[in-house]
């Protein structure tokens, strides 16, 4: 099925049937060359670029979620044709797991690649951006700044050039408000302005007050349709800078309401963050 007619696609998924026809390609070549040892890190690469690249790159963005789990599933079934010749009994067993007409994948035809979904510049490009993403966590990591913090500005040196919506996926998966190329040859370098205003400590504490409360849904074994109503206990500064952030928050937690508290209520699970004392009930 041609994934690229279905929905509204964006550029996560051009490259993502980019890169699908591109391995496609490489592997049939292969194939019919009888180099067959050479496809297994080829189709490897491919389904690493889905499941973890692609993936990663549209989970925080607001994404036509029906296009996405298209992509995901359809590339998914075409990368398990690809690697039956190799696997035949896993691929075969992970293939009767999807519910497909073909009763098994080795009744299926052999993918066909499509040339005019191959863009190699979109695929150079992104290759570039993930750079830049890989060195600016390594930097976030170095100086200890966790991800759910954002950050003002990241300035980063490279000789390649990149449009609006690549520097917005940079953006996104480092967390900061705003990015600067400079530009230098030689290896890429990323520097970050660590300097936390109130108004970016505060999305922080947001994330990080979401997230507390997820890892405890989970805990008690709730659904992700299962809905709360949400208290938080936090000091008087800490009230005000929320407040922007209550619908975030809302959403991110499944909570119908959400409501901050004056004093500690029986069940009130406290915890710290960035020293200071929290605490919430639902």
């Amino acid at each position: 099925q041609d994934i690229s007619k279905k929905g509204k696609k964006g550029i996560e998924e051009e490259w993502m049937i980019s890169r699908y026809n591109s391995s496609l390609k490489k592997v049939s070549e292969l194939f019919e060359e009888y180099r067959l040892d050479e496809t297994i890190s080829e189709v490897e690469n491919l389904f690493i670029s889905l499941s973890r690249d692609y993936i990663k790159l549209v989970r925080n963005k607001s994404s036509d979620n029906d296009i996405v789990l298209k992509t995901i599933k359809e590339i998914y079934l075409e990368i398990l044709k690809m690697f039956s010749p190799i696997c035949p009994f896993l691929t075969e067993h992970l293939w009767s797991r999807m519910n497909q007409k073909e009763k098994s994948i080795h009744l299926c035809s052999w993918p066909k690649f499509n040339d005019k979904k191959i863009d190699k510049k979109l695929e150079g490009e992104f290759e570039d951006a993930m750079k830049i993403i890989e060195v600016g966590l390594r930097e976030r990591d170095i100086k200890q700044i966790g991800l759910k913090w954002p950050l003002k500005k990241a300035v980063a040196h490279t000789n390649k050039k990149l449009g609006k919506e690549l520097k917005e996926i940079i953006m996104r998966q480092l967390n900061i408000k705003d990015i600067e190329i400079k530009k230098k040859d030689g290896e890429v370098l990323v520097e970050l302005d660590l300097v936390l205003t109130p108004k970016l400590e505060a999305e922080g504490f947001s994330r990080e007050i979401a997230r507390r409360v997820q890892s405890e849904r989970k805990n008690r074994g709730m659904e992700k349709t299962d809905s709360i109503e949400l208290k938080l206990l936090v000091d008087s500064e800490l009230k005000e800078l929320l407040k922007p952030h209550l619908e975030f928050i809302k959403k991110r937690t499944g909570s119908e309401s959400v409501s901050i508290v004056d004093k500690t209520e029986s069940k009130m699970i406290n915890f710290k963050v960035k020293n200071r004392e929290l605490g919430m009930a639902f």
